[in-house]
């Protein structure tokens, strides 16, 4: 079978060589009738385009591979979408968050809010109210009940050894307006919120339980060096005039050693003990200390109390 393929009629340089060859092939039989030049180029050239192929070499046996079973085909839309969901890999569960970040960050929100507050009431206290309004008598009634619930106070009230009473109980509320310790630094916001005065009758000793103001610091939170000497030479004094026949004296040399920082707005207990060496009827030496509610020491005292020669004093009181 002779394919016949359109195509363009060639130059003469290469028809040429073709014819020759063509006849070649017509040589010994009947010479063919003249043909055109044209044509015979274009018939010449048919030829070499001849669609019998060779056979094909010998080709070595092929080895089957093994091919994959084919899926069956899906008959209708909604089972394909099923079988491509099928194929889909399952995605790995999700992990679990933990609640520890926000435990820890609740944890420290709640510690640095209650820092901040502790901090702020002892920076910029709120404003106390003035000796003897309403509301300083209301904080001196709920300081008493609080200070009633101390262990060191209601051991010693009642034990038969040791007696109490309310400090500068024996003054007339006249008179307390005209000295330091009732006066200026009266009220609940100083010295006059509580002061309870215990006596040992046998031994002489003088404990002081006595309540810190906010308004007596001298540095944010800290009570003021000077009011701690002042309360101080009043408890070691009331402890030296007891010893003293003449029921009185004065302060002739105070010692203070401070060990720890006295914070305000808390209760604290001052003990007086009486030198018994040394000790005469002019002249005496007490010691004493500052102590928390839990014993815990902040300052050492030490004073020396004598009963003046060149001028009469009047006796103090006994409930001073």
């Amino acid at each position: 079978m002779i394919t016949r393929v359109p195509i363009q009629v060639m130059s003469d340089s290469i028809c040429r060589p073709l014819l020759r060859s063509a006849q070649n092939c017509f040589s010994g039989a009947s010479r063919p009738a003249a043909i055109p030049f044209r044509l015979r180029c274009q018939t010449s050239h048919q030829r070499l385009y001849s669609s019998v192929q060779p056979p094909p070499p010998p080709s070595q046996p092929i080895q089957e591979t093994p091919t994959p079973a084919e899926s069956p085909r899906p008959r209708d839309l909604r089972s394909q979408f099923a079988s491509s969901a099928a194929e889909q890999p399952i995605p790995p569960p999700k992990k679990k968050r933990s609640l520890r970040p926000y435990i820890y960050a609740t944890l420290f929100f709640a510690f640095g809010l209650a820092v901040g507050q502790y901090t702020r009431l002892i920076v910029a206290p709120p404003p106390l109210p003035d000796a003897g309004t309403k509301e300083d008598l209301l904080m001196i009634d709920f300081l008493k009940s609080r200070a009633e619930k101390l262990p060191l106070v209601q051991s010693l009230s009642t034990d038969p050894n040791w007696v109490s009473y309310e400090a500068y109980s024996s003054v007339a509320e006249e008179a307390r307006g005209a000295r330091l310790t009732t006066g200026p630094l009266g009220g609940a916001r100083a010295l006059g919120g509580f002061q309870r005065v215990f006596y040992n009758k046998i031994s002489g000793e003088n404990v002081t339980v006595v309540w810190f103001g906010g308004a007596i610091a001298g540095w944010p939170g800290v009570v003021h060096g000077g009011v701690i000497a002042t309360i101080v030479d009043e408890v070691l004094g009331r402890c030296a005039v007891r010893q003293f026949p003449a029921k009185t004296g004065v302060t002739a040399n105070l010692e203070l050693n401070y060990l720890k920082p006295v914070i305000s707005n808390s209760f604290y207990v001052i003990r007086a003990v009486p030198v018994k060496e040394g000790y005469t009827e002019r002249k005496g030496w007490v010691n004493g200390r500052v102590e928390t509610t839990e014993g815990g020491v902040c300052v050492e005292a030490k004073g020396l109390f004598v009963v003046p020669k060149t001028y009469k004093l009047k006796p103090i009181l006994e409930n001073y």
